[in-house]
């Protein structure tokens, strides 16, 4: 078999176990109760080490998915593949005292490829929103139970021009679809005779979704660049199909009787994606240093929830900054000093407003790019130390430990070889 062959049925592989694994579930927070569940943080192990930035990054040997601009870096004779896991060790403080989670799937599945010297593109799979809660709330008289599941992913096909040397365009057509669930029970478990009530509603996505970008890049003295970026996504109204089943149960000595009181679709509806606009720039020395800084809004204020305004929802901002160090990347005798160092902080204020309180997100990022051998082929891994939310006003507390391990698969493959 050839080592096409062989990278062609890893790639098929990986897929079929990315599309199972994405089916679990792949959070625990209780905010995930909330609009369309956790955003899921954009980028790859070396976007994540480095705070999240990649608005204003360009690499030639690394895919990156958040300013579609950035692939025209690419090059010519390029094959890249992008495949990782993630995981995260949760924490929750809360007035009842603290509970601890810990979860790990497949992260991404991304492949990039040149068309000519000036159109690069692209296509991968990643998530987009996660959904997952399990929640009781006891009183004297009843007991409530909530839980959600599932989530929206993103399959997105890119591609990037070069307009000139220094001036790049891109655009991601992005195909959004997954489903989120919630169920609440209603108990009554001192009352005899009383039926019990469980409520399920299902909203079911699936649309498309465009992203802009724009990149500036330019170098003096010879070894030292920069770029500036920009995004732009429009408001989107992703369709969306609802339905609600309304079970009544009574347990009786011969068993449970249950009694359907619901069984409703409904019309077509829709979930607003608000407008977004971003902004990165990066500075560097090649093959030595990279800084650089994101900040990006977004006008979820404005957005609609299945014909419904969300009081919960307000409009959300992020800053990311990171940096990069390559002791020497020439140095085959020594690993350590081909290793990319990276590091890097992040602060949000998420789409959620719960009592007054905006939730904050915060965190310190750290990881490193292993190269394999001497080609460009790097194993990447990430650590994110942060947490979200607050404790004020009875609200739930989160500290996170998250990772990403990924592999950045890079091969020559559209070369033709000569024999003498």
């Amino acid at each position: 078999m050839s080592d096409k062959s062989k990278y062609i049925l890893l790639i098929i592989s990986v897929s079929f176990i990315f599309t199972g694994i994405q089916a679990q579930k792949n959070t625990y927070s209780p905010y995930s109760r909330f609009g369309i569940g956790d955003i899921a943080r954009e980028g790859f192990s070396r976007n994540h080490a480095m705070g999240g930035i990649g608005l204003g990054l360009r690499d030639a040997n690394h895919i990156n998915y958040q300013n579609p601009a950035a692939n025209s870096a690419q090059d010519t004779m390029s094959f890249i593949f992008s495949t990782g896991i993630s995981g995260n060790t949760l924490q929750l403080e809360g007035v009842e005292g603290s509970h601890s989670f810990t979860n790990i799937t497949l992260s991404h599945l991304a492949i990039g490829f040149p068309l000519s010297r000036w159109w690069k593109t692209g296509f991968g799979l990643v998530p987009y929103s996660r959904m997952g809660y399990d929640i009781i709330d006891v009183d004297l008289q009843s007991e409530q139970y909530y839980k959600g599941s599932g989530g929206i992913n993103q399959f997105y096909f890119g591609n990037a021009w070069k307009i000139s040397n220094n001036l790049s365009a891109g655009i991601n057509l992005s195909y959004l679809f997954g489903s989120l669930t919630q169920d609440r029970t209603l108990l009554f478990p001192l009352s005899e005779n009383t039926f019990s009530v469980t409520s399920q509603s299902r909203a079911i996505v699936g649309d498309f979704h465009i992203r802009y970008g724009l990149q500036y890049t330019n170098s003096f003295r010879d070894q030292y660049h920069y770029t500036l970026g920009v995004i732009y996504e429009n408001k989107t109204p992703l369709k969306t199909d609802q339905d609600w089943l309304i079970i009544n149960e009574l347990s009786t000595p011969s068993g449970p009787v249950r009694d359907t009181v619901l069984n409703y679709i409904a019309d077509k509806s829709h979930i607003d994606l608000p407008a977004r606009y971003g902004f990165g720039a990066s500075f560097g020395r090649h093959d030595k240093f990279l800084v650089g800084a994101d900040y990006s809004f977004q006008q979820w204020s404005e957005t609609n929830f299945l014909d419904q305004q969300r009081d919960s929802l307000v409009n959300s901002s992020s800053f990311n900054i990171g940096a990069q160090f390559i002791p020497d990347h020439t140095d085959f005798r020594s690993l350590w000093r081909r290793i990319n160092y990276r590091v890097g902080f992040h602060y949000s204020n998420t789409y959620l407003q719960l009592r007054d309180h905006q939730l904050k997100d915060y965190g310190i990022t750290l990881g490193i790019g292993i190269p394999y051998g001497n080609n460009k082929t790097t194993f990447n891994f990430s650590m994110d130390i942060g947490r979200r939310g607050t404790r004020d006003s009875d609200l739930i507390q989160e500290n996170y430990i998250m990772f990403n391990l990924s592999l950045s698969l890079y091969d020559f493959w559209f070369f033709q070889r000569r024999f003498e």
